[in-house]
């Protein structure tokens, strides 16, 4: 059974306090189901495993209080977890010589986030084709690709590309496809 670092859960957590106060975070917690519930009974650990259910139901609570339910807002969450966690615990990624190489450095970075998930890999580095497919994670939820493609693309814009517009996962186990598969193109920043 899949299980998520409490890392993932620090950037949505860390935004609503910022942005919309402790109140907020309370009413998502309680609105993000007993998995969720259950982890936050106690303080979150960047370390800890838990429950891939309790994650997903953060995300959609998070999307239901503060977007409109369509999961476009998990991708808000995306980008600002990359800006913050690629200036802190991954910061040697962001250092990296070229964006090929972070591309490169997707495997490690996913298995420091999630375990029993399957692998990340990155298929294709090229700014016209950049392709990281996700195998052997088919219960990956919808919210949690949107919340991919948030940080997949903030990410890149640290490191100093630019995404064009378009980026996307092309291809979604949700959706009947064989693995989760994300795409964009992207150029160097002048």
């Amino acid at each position: 059974m899949a299980r998520i670092r409490g890392m993932a859960f620090l950037g949505a957590i860390r935004h609503i306090k910022r942005s919309h106060g402790s109140e907020m975070l309370t009413r998502v917690i309680r609105d993000a189901g007993p998995d969720a519930q259950e982890a936050f009974s106690r303080p979150i650990s960047g370390l800890a495993l838990h429950p891939y259910a309790a994650f997903v139901g953060l995300l959609l609570s998070v999307d239901r209080n503060l977007g409109k339910g369509d999961l476009d807002y998990c991708r808000v969450i995306g980008d600002l977890s990359a800006r913050h966690d690629l200036e802190t615990i991954f910061k040697v990624y962001a250092v990296r010589p070229s964006a090929e190489n972070m591309i490169r450095a997707c495997t490690p970075i996913w298995g420091m986030y999630i375990d029993d998930a399957g692998v990340m890999e990155a298929v294709d580095v090229r700014p016209e084709n950049t392709v990281l497919r996700i195998e052997g994670f088919p219960d990956m939820h919808p919210a949690h690709c949107r919340l991919m493609e948030g940080w997949m693309i903030a990410a890149m814009d640290v490191v100093g590309v630019s995404v064009l517009p378009g980026a996307r996962e092309r291809e979604c186990t949700s959706t009947g496809g064989n693995w989760h598969e994300f795409w964009c193109q992207w150029v160097p920043k002048s």
